[in-house]
């Protein structure tokens, strides 16, 4: 009894230095639904720039104001660190400033606050607060003269458009209206559509807007656009690696790319985001993806990694890189399931029922795809994910349905397409409240 008691007093005594010294540790990360829930757990009024802020500097002073200061400073970082200087940062009050300048122009960039208040007793609270802004550009665009003349005048050439080919290659702006005709076949269009890839041609020509070339890359596959409309991530062959092209046709090695050894999976590209950094690679075989690597694009290190024992049918990532779309290996009623993931920390934060996803749209809020039929897609939806609100339904039944999807840069619009027997197609575009445009077309190859 008396070394029962002993050992009680020693539990109880290890217990209280613990809380003493150590304390408890408590995580507390920014909700999808954004950062205010974790700004009132990190005792902060507000963070500048704002969560979604636009047309930020790219240099200038990253602030954290808080209700009252804390006992420790708070430590912040910027993703994509590449290029970008952090100067130490010093309190204004109970603001925390951080200096900070070499940003690109017109690029995404994720921030993480880290709050530990522990002050040596108690609880140990540690909070996360992560939020997002874009640069904007140094550039102020200078009017020029136009020649006049009974046609309508040209579209500005930085208006983002929508392709597609029919019996020449026909270019829309994103209120669906005629801007473009061009006699050239069939192209792939870049993310803003102010350029045009001859994938099929040996010399894998670019072409702008107006037909005229522009330049040219390697004719590694697969290939693909990167966000920014100028450069495209490609893989080598055996060995696997994964490199930038530029439109000069030059090269940028960028760094390996592993594949489950003893396996058959071949590396596919889901996104090239040059405004991030990052690309995600995946592992596929028979035509299910088994594996998922985000690839620093300035050093070649992988990010993060994900396999999948239970191979996907289908992933789709937004073009930043920030989500995921992983849709199950489909169910007895065939009905799909996905999983959101929020990289780089690998968390699902959603699921969705009855969509097969295609695409996000550039901010990352919506996600547009097919709806499934009996055999096959029946229809396509956009759905805002965080709330699971469906935005915009089209039933193509019973007719069999593919969907191609392409997102409006730098907005929130959709170009949908849909693809049925016997040439016939349907092509709307849709917006963030639902909103839809139809567009008369005939049989059409979207270049996208």
């Amino acid at each position: 009894m008396r070394d029962w008691v002993k050992q009680l007093a020693g539990t109880v005594l290890v217990l209280v230095f613990a809380l003493a010294v150590g304390g408890f540790i408590m995580v507390l990360r920014a909700q999808q639904s954004g950062p205010g829930a974790a700004l009132a757990a990190a005792n902060l009024r507000a963070v500048s720039p704002a969560d979604g802020a636009t047309n930020v500097p790219v240099s200038g002073d990253l602030r954290a104001e808080y209700v009252s200061r804390p006992s420790q400073d708070p430590l912040i970082k910027i993703e994509p660190p590449a290029g970008v200087t952090l100067d130490p940062g010093h309190w204004d009050g109970t603001t925390f400033v951080v200096p900070y300048s070499g940003l690109r122009e017109n690029s995404l960039y994720h921030v993480e606050l880290d709050q530990d208040s522990w002050t040596g007793k108690g609880e140990h609270k540690q909070v996360k607060v992560r939020w997002s802004f874009r640069t904007g550009s140094k550039e102020i665009p200078t009017p020029t003269a136009r020649p006049t003349s009974s046609a309508s005048p040209p579209p500005d050439s930085q208006t983002p458009l929508i392709w597609y080919s029919a019996s020449s290659l026909q270019g829309l702006d994103w209120n669906g209206k005629p801007v473009k005709s061009l006699n050239l076949g069939v192209r792939v269009q870049s993310p803003d559509g102010l350029r045009l890839w001859n994938s099929g041609t040996p010399s894998t020509e670019i072409d702008d807007a107006d037909g005229h070339p522009v330049g040219s890359i390697a004719g590694l596959s697969p290939a693909m656009w990167a966000d920014d409309s100028r450069q495209f991530c490609a893989i080598t062959y055996q060995p696997y690696n994964l490199e930038l092209e530029t439109l000069d046709g030059k090269r940028h090695p960028v760094g390996a790319i592993s594949v489950t050894p003893g396996t058959m999976q071949t590396p596919q590209l889901a996104a090239c985001s040059v405004l991030t950094g990052r690309a995600i690679v995946v592992g596929e075989s028979n035509g299910y993806v088994w594996s998922l690597s985000m690839i620093s694009l300035t050093d070649g290190s992988v990010i993060y990694k994900q396999s999948y024992p239970n191979p996907l049918a289908h992933l789709a990532a937004s073009h930043d890189g920030r989500y995921v779309a992983e849709q199950l290996a489909g169910n007895a009623n065939g009905r799909p399931t996905t999983l959101i993931r929020e990289l780089p920390s690998g968390t699902v934060v959603a699921q969705l029922s009855d969509i097969s996803v295609q695409a996000f749209s550039w901010d990352g809020s919506l996600v547009a795809g097919g709806t499934p039929g009996n055999a096959s897609l029946s229809g396509a939806q956009v759905v805002r994910w965080q709330t699971h609100q469906l935005v915009w339904d089209r039933c193509g039944c019973p007719l069999a349905f593919q969907v191609r999807v392409l997102a409006e840069p730098d907005g929130t619009k959709f170009a949908i397409v849909g693809i049925y027997p016997q040439q016939q197609r349907s092509f709307t575009i849709v917006d963030a409240n639902g909103g839809a445009q139809s567009v008369p077309v005939g049989p059409i190859v979207p270049a996208f």
